[in-house]
């Protein structure tokens, strides 16, 4: 019962306590409420006094915005208002100035009835005012005054009426459409020693016009057509003449630099003594141009044609001629410094007695064309094809040939030094007393071509076929022609000393009267000795008297070597009385001192001792040249070789 009564009383305690912490909660909830609305209020009160300064801050920079934009289109408009007053003002004075100029030179005109060139002191005054006027007017003015001068004709240069010289002129963006008539034409406008910027020539027909020693920069030729013009002395920078056809004009000693010409024409047109600096001549046509004395430097001249030009004396270095034609055009004494002229089209040129370097002519077509001495270093003609082409007496360094197609090109009395012919196509070549130095000829096709009296040593024919080719006092000295095809091969008096012909396909006729095939290698790799030129060198016992020789005192007979019963000598009858005998070797129908000028005699005997030779060289007036006496010493013993080479002069 205690316990519980005791748990009732506790839950009553716990329910009572319960009761307190609610009424406590309750209390504290009003306290909050009633706390919370003045704390919102007060929050909504502060956020609504933000938001008002924000907004009057805002207004505030609108205000003070809209009052500067208000300012400054005041400041602009009254900066513009007094710009328009300011050009007004300016072309009130402009037209002023104009207007009395006008005037001015009216009344000069009519009272010296339109000469003002008829008074010196006249001219000298209009010149001065036209100068002054020139600087106080701006373009648009100036153009007016150049028309006016040009329609009362004071620019224009006949012998009737001298132009005003308005020499040292400064005009900037200057229409000249805007003075011709119709905006097309301009006949008989002398503008010399004048400063043009900027001036445009577009589409203007122009003729009988001088501009010579005038300075253009910038100015544009684009489109017109220009006859019978005088640009002598004149300066072009950053000037375009796209597409413009000029015709009878004279460009002698003017300047170009940086300069466009493409699609340009040019028709009996001078440029001698010219100079051209970073100009594009691209596409151009020129048809009777003169470039004599020149002065041509990094230049494209690619897809251009060139008809009865020259070229005489003109300097060139890095000038591409590329895929350009040229038809009666000369070269001749010309510099060149690395120049292109790949797949080019060349008729009737002349380069002769240029000094060349550098050039390439890959692809290209060379017909007619002269490089008689000519002087070119590494020359490129690769894959080119030459007719008719002309380097006789020329020097060649270096120059390429690869699978280039020769036909009737002579090279006569040239000197081509390493000279590479490789897999070309040879035909009709004419190789007359040319030296070729170490050419190669490999895989070449070589047909109908002569090389009489050449210098071929340690040139190489590997591989290549030769049809009907003539050798004739060549010397071919070292040379290769391992497994060559030669077919009609003439050798004939050719020096084939150490030439090799190893695996080559010929006939053993071929080698017949050679003059010397000693040490050659024959097809089938066996070397080849010449033949004895002493007549009956060698001792034959089959003989009873000595053949060849004369003997003129004593007795000589011939007996078996002691050495080998297979060679024979000659041998005294009496070692008491000794004998002499002699040959004279006559030389002049196998060596001529005009073909090979250094050439050697060589004479290789056995001898015993107390035996000697005595040579002698006998001109044909019958001098004596040289002697020579050849002998062992006394004290040996026993046979000896002996070897004695004699120069040949």
């Amino acid at each position: 019962m205690t316990s519980q009564k005791q748990n009732v009383q506790t839950d009553g305690s716990t329910l009572a306590t319960r009761d307190k912490k609610r009424v406590k909660f309750r209390g504290s909830l009003k306290f909050v409420s009633s706390l919370l609305l003045p704390l919102t209020l007060g929050v909504f009160t502060v956020v609504i006094t933000f938001q008002q300064q924000s907004a009057a801050k805002q207004q505030r920079d609108n205000d003070r915005n809209a009052a500067k934009q208000l300012r400054d289109q005041e400041k602009q408009d009254a900066e513009l208002l007094r710009k328009q007053e300011k050009d007004l003002d300016k072309q009130r004075y402009e037209n002023s100035r104009f207007d009395a100029y006008i005037q001015q030179i009216g009344k000069l005109l009519e009272k010296y009835h339109g000469s003002i060139k008829s008074s010196e002191v006249v001219a000298t005054l209009a010149r001065v005012k036209t100068l002054n006027i020139f600087r106080q007017l701006e373009p648009q003015r100036n153009v007016q005054i150049i028309r006016f001068l040009y329609e009362a004709k004071q620019l224009t240069d006949t012998p009737e009426n001298r132009s005003l010289d308005l020499s040292t002129a400064e005009l900037s963006d200057i229409d000249f459409r805007e003075s011709s008539i119709n905006k097309k034409i301009l006949n008989n406008l002398s503008l010399v020693n004048v400063f043009l910027s900027n001036a445009t020539f577009i589409c203007i027909k122009m003729a009988h016009v001088n501009f010579s020693s005038t300075k253009f920069y910038a100015a544009n030729f684009s489109l017109a057509e220009i006859h019978d013009a005088d640009f002598s002395s004149a300066e072009f920078y950053n000037t375009s003449f796209t597409s413009a056809e000029i015709h009878d004009a004279d460009f002698s000693f003017a300047e170009f630099y940086n300069t466009n010409s493409t699609l340009t024409s040019f028709f009996d047109t001078a440029f001698a003594t010219t100079t051209f600096q970073n100009v594009s001549f691209s596409s151009t046509t020129f048809d009777t141009a003169n470039f004599s004395l020149a002065e041509i430097h990094d230049v494209d001249f690619s897809f251009a044609e060139f008809y009865i030009t020259s070229f005489t004396s003109t300097s060139f270095s890095n000038t591409i001629f590329a895929t350009t034609t040229f038809q009666n055009v000369n070269f001749s004494s010309t510099t060149f410094g690395t120049i292109g002229f790949s797949s080019a089209r060349l008729e009737n040129a002349n380069f002769s007695s240029n000094s060349i370097r550098y050039i390439n002519f890959t692809f290209s077509s060379l017909v007619n064309v002269d490089f008689s001495f000519c002087v070119l270093y590494n020359a490129d003609f690769s894959s080119a094809w030459l007719a008719n082409v002309n380097f006789s007496h020329a020097v060649l360094f270096n120059a390429t040939f690869p699978s280039a197609t020769l036909d009737d090109v002579d090279f006569s009395s040239a000197e081509l030094q390493k000279p590479d012919f490789s897999n070309a196509q040879l035909t009709n070549l004419n190789f007359t007393s040319t030296k070729l130095i170490v050419a190669n000829f490999t895989g070449a096709k070589v047909f109908n071509t002569n090389f009489h009296q050449s210098s071929c040593v340690a040139s190489i024919f590997n591989h290549a076929s030769l049809f009907d080719c003539d050798f004739w006092h060549s010397n071919l000295k070292h040379a290769v022609f391992y497994k060559a095809n030669l077919n009609q091969v003439n050798f004939s008096r050719a020096n084939l000393y150490k030439t090799n012909f190893t695996g080559a396909n010929m006939t053993k006729s071929e080698l017949n009267n050679t003059l010397s095939i000693h040490d050659a290698i024959l097809p089938n790799e066996t070397s080849a000795h010449d033949e004895n030129l002493i007549k009956d060198g060698q001792a034959d016992c089959n003989i009873s008297h000595i053949s060849g020789w004369t003997l003129s005192n004593g007795n000589i007979t011939t007996a078996i070597s002691n050495k080998s019963s297979s060679n024979f000598q000659f041998t005294l009858q009496s070692l008491s009385t000794g004998a002499n005998m002699y040959q004279r070797v006559s030389l002049s129908d196998k060596w001529d001192s005009n073909f090979w000028t250094d050439s050697e005699a060589v004479l290789s005997a056995k001898m015993s001792t107390g035996v000697s030779i005595e040579l002698k060289g006998i001109k044909k007036n019958n001098a004596v040249s040289s002697m020579e006496t050849l002998s062992k010493f006394q004290y040996a013993t026993t046979e000896f070789d002996i070897s004695y080479t004699y120069r040949l002069d």
